[in-house]
């Protein structure tokens, strides 16, 4: 992701969240984390933010264009962030939220499960609250290799 994809990722954040980050917020994520498009022809599709901690990582952020969606763009994104993270994480945090079946589906095939629940996490349109679903990833090659 580079600062001309920005008013792309913006767009697309604010087709798929009900509470989507801002273009500050996107730009200052440039400065501090891993961020990652997903590009057809100059046409931004997909965008993906990891957070590197140590020896762990945070998934901040993930969104594919609506009219893009199911096609394995989100886990051909997802797979491409990991494999470019920098720190070699032994694990990969995440939030979901617990309505979200297709992105807990998508994380599920990509190697996370659920390890706990955050209640009342997430705000509603109507101001009601979701549970977000906390989800690890362990990454065994780099986890098999802290013994060898």
């Amino acid at each position: 992701m580079q600062d001309g994809d920005l008013e792309q990722v913006v767009a697309i954040e604010r087709l798929v969240q009900s509470h989507p980050w801002s273009a500050i917020q996107f730009q200052d994520a440039l400065a501090s984390y891993q961020c990652t498009v997903y590009a057809q022809a100059h046409q931004v599709l997909g965008f993906c933010i990891l957070q590197p901690v140590l020896d762990e990582a945070n998934l901040l952020l993930m969104a594919i264009h609506p009219s893009e969606q199911g096609k394995g763009l989100g886990y051909a994104l997802l797979d491409h962030s990991i494999a470019q993270l920098k720190n070699n994480p032994i694990q990969i945090f995440l939030e979901v939220r617990e309505s979200n079946k297709a992105a807990i589906a998508l994380y599920e095939k990509s190697g996370f499960h659920q390890i706990d629940l955050r209640k009342n996490y997430y705000p509603n349109a109507d101001g009601s609250k979701e549970h977000a679903i906390i989800m690890v990833k362990t990454c065994t090659d780099d986890f098999a290799a802290l013994f060898q």
